[in-house]
Protein backbone atom coordinates (compact mmCIF):
# COMPACT_ATOMS: atom_id res chain seq x y z
CA UNK A 1 0.00 0.00 0.00
CA UNK A 2 1.20 3.76 -0.56
CA UNK A 3 1.56 5.97 2.37
CA UNK A 4 1.60 8.69 0.01
CA UNK A 5 -0.44 11.21 1.17
CA UNK A 6 -3.65 13.15 -0.75
CA UNK A 7 -3.10 16.72 -1.17
CA UNK A 8 -5.91 19.19 -1.57
CA UNK A 9 -5.81 21.74 -3.89
CA UNK A 10 -5.08 24.75 -2.54
CA UNK A 11 -7.95 27.52 -1.61
CA UNK A 12 -8.73 30.03 -4.50
CA UNK A 13 -9.69 33.06 -2.32
CA UNK A 14 -11.79 35.86 -4.14
CA UNK A 15 -12.16 39.42 -4.28
CA UNK A 16 -14.95 41.21 -4.43
CA UNK A 17 -14.85 42.07 -7.22
CA UNK A 18 -14.15 39.05 -8.34
CA UNK A 19 -17.46 37.42 -6.35
CA UNK A 20 -19.23 40.00 -8.16
CA UNK A 21 -18.15 39.25 -11.16
CA UNK A 22 -18.44 35.47 -11.12
CA UNK A 23 -21.88 34.97 -9.68
CA UNK A 24 -23.43 38.35 -11.08
CA UNK A 25 -22.27 39.52 -13.89
CA UNK A 26 -20.68 36.22 -15.47
CA UNK A 27 -22.86 36.11 -18.71
CA UNK A 28 -25.55 38.61 -20.28
CA UNK A 29 -28.84 36.83 -18.91
CA UNK A 30 -27.01 36.65 -15.18
CA UNK A 31 -25.94 40.90 -15.51
CA UNK A 32 -29.81 41.11 -16.96
CA UNK A 33 -31.33 39.61 -13.69
CA UNK A 34 -28.98 41.12 -11.75
CA UNK A 35 -29.86 44.36 -12.79
CA UNK A 36 -33.83 44.17 -12.65
CA UNK A 37 -33.49 42.15 -9.55
CA UNK A 38 -31.16 45.49 -8.29
CA UNK A 39 -33.62 47.77 -9.32
CA UNK A 40 -36.90 46.16 -7.52
CA UNK A 41 -34.87 45.76 -4.45
CA UNK A 42 -34.31 49.60 -4.32
CA UNK A 43 -37.92 50.22 -5.39
CA UNK A 44 -39.49 47.90 -2.54
CA UNK A 45 -36.50 49.24 -0.14
CA UNK A 46 -37.52 52.92 -1.26
CA UNK A 47 -41.07 52.60 -0.73
CA UNK A 48 -41.27 50.51 2.29
CA UNK A 49 -38.41 53.15 3.66
CA UNK A 50 -41.33 56.19 2.59
CA UNK A 51 -43.94 54.47 4.04
CA UNK A 52 -42.50 53.59 7.35
CA UNK A 53 -40.43 57.35 8.19
CA UNK A 54 -43.03 59.68 6.45
CA UNK A 55 -46.27 57.82 6.27
CA UNK A 56 -46.82 55.44 8.90
CA UNK A 57 -49.01 56.02 12.28
CA UNK A 58 -46.97 53.72 14.46
CA UNK A 59 -48.49 54.99 17.23
CA UNK A 60 -51.54 52.77 16.95
CA UNK A 61 -49.29 49.71 17.99
CA UNK A 62 -47.30 52.14 21.51
CA UNK A 63 -51.38 53.50 22.39
CA UNK A 64 -52.73 49.59 22.00
CA UNK A 65 -49.89 47.36 23.44
CA UNK A 66 -51.72 45.92 26.30
CA UNK A 67 -54.60 44.76 23.21
CA UNK A 68 -52.23 43.22 21.29
CA UNK A 69 -50.50 41.38 24.13
CA UNK A 70 -52.81 40.52 26.59
CA UNK A 71 -56.44 41.92 24.78
CA UNK A 72 -59.00 41.99 27.66
CA UNK A 73 -57.26 40.45 30.19
CA UNK A 74 -58.57 42.37 33.22
CA UNK A 75 -54.91 45.00 33.52
CA UNK A 76 -55.15 44.99 38.06
CA UNK A 77 -54.92 40.56 37.21
CA UNK A 78 -51.54 41.24 34.85
CA UNK A 79 -49.49 40.17 37.41
CA UNK A 80 -50.86 36.56 37.40
CA UNK A 81 -49.79 36.90 33.66
CA UNK A 82 -46.23 37.79 35.00
CA UNK A 83 -46.16 34.99 37.36
CA UNK A 84 -47.10 32.43 35.29
CA UNK A 85 -44.24 33.83 32.80
CA UNK A 86 -41.70 33.35 35.98
CA UNK A 87 -42.47 30.39 36.50
CA UNK A 88 -42.34 29.09 33.15
CA UNK A 89 -38.85 30.61 32.55
CA UNK A 90 -38.09 29.00 35.36
CA UNK A 91 -38.68 25.52 34.31
CA UNK A 92 -37.49 26.01 31.03
CA UNK A 93 -34.43 27.45 32.75
CA UNK A 94 -34.06 24.35 35.02
CA UNK A 95 -34.35 22.23 31.65
CA UNK A 96 -31.45 24.45 29.58
CA UNK A 97 -29.43 24.08 32.68
CA UNK A 98 -29.47 20.49 32.59
CA UNK A 99 -29.50 19.90 29.04
CA UNK A 100 -27.62 21.88 28.14
CA UNK A 101 -26.98 22.61 24.16
CA UNK A 102 -28.92 24.56 22.01
CA UNK A 103 -31.76 24.87 25.13
CA UNK A 104 -29.39 26.26 27.36
CA UNK A 105 -28.19 29.17 25.08
CA UNK A 106 -31.73 30.09 23.96
CA UNK A 107 -32.95 29.88 27.86
CA UNK A 108 -29.41 32.48 29.01
CA UNK A 109 -30.24 34.35 25.99
CA UNK A 110 -33.80 35.03 27.07
CA UNK A 111 -32.97 35.41 30.12
CA UNK A 112 -30.36 38.63 29.41
CA UNK A 113 -33.12 40.07 26.76
CA UNK A 114 -36.14 40.32 29.93
CA UNK A 115 -32.63 41.24 32.23
CA UNK A 116 -32.43 44.20 29.46
CA UNK A 117 -35.97 45.30 29.24
CA UNK A 118 -35.70 45.76 33.42
CA UNK A 119 -33.10 48.10 32.79
CA UNK A 120 -35.35 49.63 29.55
CA UNK A 121 -38.23 52.76 30.77
CA UNK A 122 -41.11 50.37 30.23
CA UNK A 123 -42.88 51.73 33.49
CA UNK A 124 -44.10 49.27 35.91
CA UNK A 125 -43.23 46.09 34.00
CA UNK A 126 -39.66 47.25 34.48
CA UNK A 127 -38.92 45.21 38.04
CA UNK A 128 -41.49 41.98 36.50
CA UNK A 129 -39.17 41.59 33.86
CA UNK A 130 -36.41 42.09 36.51
CA UNK A 131 -38.11 38.97 38.21
CA UNK A 132 -38.47 37.03 35.47
CA UNK A 133 -34.88 37.07 34.20
CA UNK A 134 -33.55 36.14 38.00
CA UNK A 135 -36.68 33.31 37.67
CA UNK A 136 -34.68 32.20 34.10
CA UNK A 137 -30.91 32.31 35.70
CA UNK A 138 -31.98 30.79 38.81
CA UNK A 139 -33.96 27.94 37.38
CA UNK A 140 -30.77 27.34 35.30
CA UNK A 141 -28.08 27.74 38.27
CA UNK A 142 -30.22 24.80 40.21
CA UNK A 143 -29.79 22.10 37.59
CA UNK A 144 -26.95 22.93 36.06
CA UNK A 145 -24.84 19.98 34.79
CA UNK A 146 -26.93 17.45 36.90
CA UNK A 147 -28.49 14.64 35.36
CA UNK A 148 -30.68 13.83 37.70
CA UNK A 149 -32.74 17.14 36.73
CA UNK A 150 -33.18 15.91 33.04
CA UNK A 151 -35.72 13.61 33.84
CA UNK A 152 -37.27 15.68 36.40
CA UNK A 153 -37.51 18.80 34.41
CA UNK A 154 -39.62 16.91 32.06
CA UNK A 155 -41.94 15.47 35.29
CA UNK A 156 -41.99 19.14 36.09
CA UNK A 157 -44.01 20.47 33.18
CA UNK A 158 -47.09 18.02 34.31
CA UNK A 159 -47.49 20.24 37.54
CA UNK A 160 -46.59 23.27 35.52
CA UNK A 161 -49.60 23.62 33.34
CA UNK A 162 -51.85 23.16 35.63
CA UNK A 163 -50.46 25.04 38.01
CA UNK A 164 -50.67 27.61 35.07
CA UNK A 165 -53.83 27.48 33.78
CA UNK A 166 -55.14 27.97 37.24
CA UNK A 167 -52.90 30.93 38.02
CA UNK A 168 -54.54 32.32 34.71
CA UNK A 169 -58.07 32.05 34.94
CA UNK A 170 -58.81 30.73 38.31
CA UNK A 171 -61.89 29.35 39.60
CA UNK A 172 -60.50 26.12 41.63
CA UNK A 173 -58.89 29.00 44.49
CA UNK A 174 -61.54 30.91 46.03
CA UNK A 175 -58.74 33.50 46.59
CA UNK A 176 -58.14 34.37 42.82
CA UNK A 177 -60.71 36.09 40.85
CA UNK A 178 -62.07 33.55 37.88
CA UNK A 179 -61.34 35.11 34.69
CA UNK A 180 -63.54 34.06 31.11
CA UNK A 181 -62.03 32.29 28.48
CA UNK A 182 -62.87 34.94 26.11
CA UNK A 183 -60.82 37.47 28.78
CA UNK A 184 -57.10 35.59 28.06
CA UNK A 185 -56.83 36.89 24.20
CA UNK A 186 -54.01 38.53 22.56
CA UNK A 187 -50.48 37.55 22.10
CA UNK A 188 -50.71 35.61 25.52
CA UNK A 189 -54.02 33.35 24.36
CA UNK A 190 -51.68 32.61 21.06
CA UNK A 191 -48.67 31.20 23.06
CA UNK A 192 -50.39 29.14 25.08
CA UNK A 193 -52.23 27.41 22.76
CA UNK A 194 -49.39 26.90 20.76
CA UNK A 195 -47.09 26.28 23.59
CA UNK A 196 -49.44 23.91 25.26
CA UNK A 197 -50.35 22.00 22.03
CA UNK A 198 -46.66 21.79 21.58
CA UNK A 199 -46.06 20.06 24.73
CA UNK A 200 -48.72 17.74 24.95
CA UNK A 201 -49.20 16.53 21.13
CA UNK A 202 -45.70 15.59 21.15
CA UNK A 203 -45.58 12.10 23.48
CA UNK A 204 -49.08 11.89 22.57
CA UNK A 205 -48.43 11.66 18.67
CA UNK A 206 -45.29 9.14 19.69
CA UNK A 207 -47.68 6.80 21.18
CA UNK A 208 -49.86 6.88 18.68
CA UNK A 209 -46.40 6.04 16.17
CA UNK A 210 -45.29 3.70 18.04
CA UNK A 211 -48.90 2.03 18.63
CA UNK A 212 -49.51 2.28 14.79
CA UNK A 213 -46.12 0.90 13.65
CA UNK A 214 -46.89 -2.22 16.57
CA UNK A 215 -47.69 -5.30 14.44
CA UNK A 216 -47.99 -7.43 17.79
CA UNK A 217 -50.75 -5.70 19.70
CA UNK A 218 -53.35 -5.90 16.20
CA UNK A 219 -56.07 -4.38 18.46
CA UNK A 220 -53.84 -1.45 19.06
CA UNK A 221 -52.61 -0.85 16.01
CA UNK A 222 -56.17 -0.97 14.30
CA UNK A 223 -57.28 1.64 17.34
CA UNK A 224 -54.30 4.08 16.92
CA UNK A 225 -55.23 3.79 12.82
CA UNK A 226 -58.38 4.95 13.66
CA UNK A 227 -57.75 7.49 15.53
CA UNK A 228 -55.05 8.91 13.20
CA UNK A 229 -56.95 9.02 10.08
CA UNK A 230 -60.45 10.11 11.78
CA UNK A 231 -58.96 13.17 12.89
CA UNK A 232 -56.40 13.44 9.63
CA UNK A 233 -59.32 13.59 7.67
CA UNK A 234 -61.27 16.15 9.32
CA UNK A 235 -60.09 20.59 8.86
CA UNK A 236 -58.92 21.60 11.55
CA UNK A 237 -61.79 24.34 11.54
CA UNK A 238 -64.27 21.29 11.91
CA UNK A 239 -62.61 20.15 15.13
CA UNK A 240 -63.23 23.51 16.75
CA UNK A 241 -66.24 24.37 15.71
CA UNK A 242 -66.99 20.34 17.39
CA UNK A 243 -65.15 21.46 20.58
CA UNK A 244 -67.24 25.17 20.45
CA UNK A 245 -70.69 23.38 19.44
CA UNK A 246 -70.94 19.29 19.91
CA UNK A 247 -68.98 19.10 23.42
CA UNK A 248 -71.04 20.82 25.50
CA UNK A 249 -74.11 19.30 24.05
CA UNK A 250 -72.56 15.61 24.69
CA UNK A 251 -71.37 16.44 28.45
CA UNK A 252 -75.02 17.79 29.23
CA UNK A 253 -74.47 19.98 32.47
CA UNK A 254 -71.07 19.82 32.81
CA UNK A 255 -69.27 22.89 31.76
CA UNK A 256 -65.87 22.95 30.12
CA UNK A 257 -63.73 25.76 29.51
CA UNK A 258 -63.97 26.90 26.09
CA UNK A 259 -59.97 27.36 26.20
CA UNK A 260 -59.60 24.26 27.34
CA UNK A 261 -62.06 22.89 24.56
CA UNK A 262 -60.21 24.70 21.61
CA UNK A 263 -56.40 23.89 23.47
CA UNK A 264 -58.20 19.87 23.16
CA UNK A 265 -58.64 20.38 19.50
CA UNK A 266 -55.30 21.54 18.76
CA UNK A 267 -53.93 18.89 20.95
CA UNK A 268 -55.69 16.21 18.61
CA UNK A 269 -55.20 17.82 15.77
CA UNK A 270 -51.33 17.99 16.12
CA UNK A 271 -50.73 14.88 17.61
CA UNK A 272 -52.14 12.86 14.69
CA UNK A 273 -49.78 14.79 12.07
CA UNK A 274 -47.04 14.41 14.65
CA UNK A 275 -47.50 10.54 14.55
CA UNK A 276 -47.58 10.38 11.12
CA UNK A 277 -44.08 12.53 11.20
CA UNK A 278 -42.53 10.05 13.57
CA UNK A 279 -43.98 6.95 11.72
CA UNK A 280 -41.67 7.84 9.04
CA UNK A 281 -39.03 7.99 11.40
CA UNK A 282 -39.96 4.62 12.48
CA UNK A 283 -39.84 3.24 8.74
CA UNK A 284 -36.37 4.81 8.36
CA UNK A 285 -34.36 2.48 11.15
CA UNK A 286 -32.93 -0.33 9.46
CA UNK A 287 -34.58 -3.87 10.36
CA UNK A 288 -30.67 -4.66 11.40
CA UNK A 289 -30.55 -2.01 14.24
CA UNK A 290 -33.62 -4.41 15.35
CA UNK A 291 -31.92 -7.51 15.22
CA UNK A 292 -28.32 -6.23 16.49
CA UNK A 293 -30.70 -4.95 19.89
CA UNK A 294 -32.34 -8.56 20.01
CA UNK A 295 -28.94 -10.53 20.00
CA UNK A 296 -27.43 -8.32 22.69
CA UNK A 297 -30.14 -9.29 24.69
CA UNK A 298 -32.60 -6.63 25.10
CA UNK A 299 -36.34 -6.88 25.05
CA UNK A 300 -38.83 -5.38 23.31
CA UNK A 301 -39.54 -2.12 25.46
CA UNK A 302 -35.48 -1.38 25.82
CA UNK A 303 -35.20 -2.02 21.84
CA UNK A 304 -38.09 0.85 21.18
CA UNK A 305 -36.92 2.79 24.09
CA UNK A 306 -33.33 2.68 23.24
CA UNK A 307 -32.39 1.74 19.73
CA UNK A 308 -35.32 2.57 17.59
CA UNK A 309 -37.00 5.48 18.72
CA UNK A 310 -34.01 8.01 19.53
CA UNK A 311 -33.18 7.09 15.44
CA UNK A 312 -36.44 7.86 14.52
CA UNK A 313 -36.89 11.10 16.50
CA UNK A 314 -33.56 12.60 15.01
CA UNK A 315 -34.46 11.72 11.35
CA UNK A 316 -38.19 13.57 11.90
CA UNK A 317 -36.50 16.35 13.09
CA UNK A 318 -37.23 18.71 10.10
CA UNK A 319 -40.88 17.02 9.35
CA UNK A 320 -41.73 17.94 13.27
CA UNK A 321 -40.37 21.40 13.55
CA UNK A 322 -42.41 21.90 10.24
CA UNK A 323 -45.35 20.50 12.22
CA UNK A 324 -45.02 22.71 15.20
CA UNK A 325 -44.13 25.98 12.70
CA UNK A 326 -47.57 25.35 11.29
CA UNK A 327 -49.47 24.75 14.54
CA UNK A 328 -48.12 28.16 15.71
CA UNK A 329 -49.65 29.60 12.85
CA UNK A 330 -53.05 27.68 12.71
CA UNK A 331 -53.80 29.73 16.38
CA UNK A 332 -55.21 32.14 14.32
CA UNK A 333 -58.35 30.39 13.78
CA UNK A 334 -59.85 30.40 17.34
CA UNK A 335 -61.66 33.89 16.13
CA UNK A 336 -64.35 31.02 14.65
CA UNK A 337 -65.40 30.33 18.03
CA UNK A 338 -65.51 33.75 19.63
CA UNK A 339 -61.60 33.74 20.70
CA UNK A 340 -59.41 36.69 20.63
CA UNK A 341 -55.85 35.50 19.08
CA UNK A 342 -52.90 38.07 17.96
CA UNK A 343 -54.51 38.61 14.42
CA UNK A 344 -58.05 39.23 16.13
CA UNK A 345 -56.97 41.60 18.27
CA UNK A 346 -55.04 43.65 15.79
CA UNK A 347 -57.93 43.55 13.96
CA UNK A 348 -59.99 44.95 16.98
CA UNK A 349 -57.72 47.42 16.95
CA UNK A 350 -58.01 48.95 13.26
CA UNK A 351 -61.15 48.63 13.18
CA UNK A 352 -61.83 51.09 16.50
CA UNK A 353 -63.20 54.36 14.80
CA UNK A 354 -59.85 56.17 16.54
CA UNK A 355 -57.64 54.59 14.65
CA UNK A 356 -59.18 53.92 11.09
CA UNK A 357 -56.47 53.90 8.48
CA UNK A 358 -53.84 51.88 10.67
CA UNK A 359 -54.66 48.30 8.49
CA UNK A 360 -51.16 48.55 7.18
CA UNK A 361 -49.19 49.32 10.62
CA UNK A 362 -51.16 46.68 12.62
CA UNK A 363 -50.68 43.99 10.17
CA UNK A 364 -46.91 44.67 9.85
CA UNK A 365 -46.71 44.72 13.49
CA UNK A 366 -48.55 41.43 14.23
CA UNK A 367 -46.87 39.98 10.77
CA UNK A 368 -43.45 41.14 12.43
CA UNK A 369 -44.21 38.81 15.83
CA UNK A 370 -45.04 35.61 13.85
CA UNK A 371 -42.13 35.90 11.69
CA UNK A 372 -39.77 36.34 14.93
CA UNK A 373 -41.15 33.39 16.93
CA UNK A 374 -41.38 31.57 13.75
CA UNK A 375 -37.93 32.34 12.78
CA UNK A 376 -36.22 31.57 16.39
CA UNK A 377 -37.98 28.10 16.23
CA UNK A 378 -36.39 27.22 12.68
CA UNK A 379 -33.24 28.91 13.70
CA UNK A 380 -33.33 26.46 17.04
CA UNK A 381 -34.37 23.51 14.84
CA UNK A 382 -31.76 24.13 12.21
CA UNK A 383 -28.80 24.54 15.37
CA UNK A 384 -30.49 21.08 16.27
CA UNK A 385 -29.89 19.48 12.99
CA UNK A 386 -26.45 20.69 12.79
CA UNK A 387 -25.93 19.31 16.34
CA UNK A 388 -27.28 15.85 16.07
CA UNK A 389 -25.73 15.94 11.95
CA UNK A 390 -28.78 16.03 9.65
CA UNK A 391 -28.25 16.85 6.35
CA UNK A 392 -24.49 16.07 6.04
CA UNK A 393 -22.96 13.97 3.42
Amino acid sequence: ASDASVVRPPEQKLSPADWIQRNLFDSWISSILTLASAAILFWVITTFGNWAFNQANWSVVSSNLKIFTSGTYPREELWRVWLVLGLVMATLGSAGGAWGGVLRQYMLGLGILFGIGALLPFGAAQPLMGGVSIATFAGAALAWNRQVWRLGSILIWALVLPIALELLLGGSLPQLRTIRAEQLSGLLLTLILAAAALIIAFPIGVLLALGRANNTLPVVKLFCTVVIELIRGVPLTTILFAAWLLVPFFLGGISVNLLIRAEVGFILFTAVYVAEDVRGGLQAVSRGQVEAARAIGLNPFQITLLVVLPQALRVSVPALVNEFLTLFKDTSLVFIIGLIDLLQAGRVVFTNPDWLGTQKEVLFFIGLIYFICCYAMAYAAKRIEANLGLGER
